[in-house]
């Protein structure tokens, strides 16, 4: 009898960690159930504007994601003093884009991500107006706004760009809801340089070119997001 105790604890003790083994077990696995093949909805806001995004899961490691982003800056004014006059720039800005993208995660109990992929700008321009408001006097002669001129200063990078970025959070959430953070860049197309202007402005036209060549290696664009998501 004293003999037998000792085993029947020691099978009792046996048979309780195989069933918290079990339910472990069958409870990851409903948890991966319910996450697999899952799509998710989000709202974004980021450094290119606001945006929606679709996202898919495909295994426990990837989620592919599509999304689009717009931003918008107008009528952006800056008063720069020269001498008695006042040189008026006001800048319009805007970029639309559309990106596919790959995320992965190399851990299953975290939700570290690497992302790569690409975008579309389909509209990534900026424009600049420069005006004078004052006069400039030479001893007797005088030169008006009018004789300055104005010049117009285009800037485009629409086209594509590919982009890698990290960050934390799943694009297909767990739970319900999910809250994520992403920082990375994209490499913008070559930029588009255009300048057209008046008056004694006007031989500056002839600089576009060079300054095209001037800035054509500035394609980095910082990425930041911050997306609440729901699993659908």
């Amino acid at each position: 009898m004293k003999n037998f105790l000792p085993h029947l604890h020691l099978n009792f003790l046996l048979f309780f960690c195989f069933i918290l083994i079990s339910c472990d077990v069958i409870s990851q696995e409903n948890e991966t159930s319910n996450y697999a093949n899952k799509y998710a909805i989000a709202v974004n806001g980021s450094t290119l504007g606001g945006g929606l995004e679709v996202a898919k899961n495909i295994s426990p490691h990837f989620n592919l994601r599509l999304r689009g982003n717009t931003f918008s800056i107008k009528d952006f004014v800056q008063e720069i003093e020269i001498d008695d006059a006042n040189l008026n720039v006001t800048a319009d800005s805007r970029f639309l884009e559309f990106d596919l993208s790959l995320e992965y995660l190399p851990f299953t109990q975290s939700s570290f991500k690497i992302v790569g992929g690409a975008a579309y700008f389909s509209d990534g321009e900026t424009k600049a107006l420069a005006t004078y408001d004052g006069s400039f006097e030479y001893g007797e002669i005088i030169i008006g706004p009018e004789d300055i001129g104005d010049l117009r200063l285009s800037l485009d990078y629409s086209g594509i760009a590919p982009y890698l970025g990290i960050g934390m959070g799943r694009a297909v959430p767990k739970n319900k809801f999910g809250i994520a953070f992403e920082a990375g860049s994209f490499y913008l197309p070559k930029p588009q340089v255009g300048i057209n202007a008046t008056g004694m402005l006007a031989p500056t036209a002839n600089q576009a070119e060079s300054l095209q060549e001037d800035i054509k290696d500035y394609r980095w664009y910082p990425f930041l997001n911050l997306r609440l998501s729901i699993r659908i």
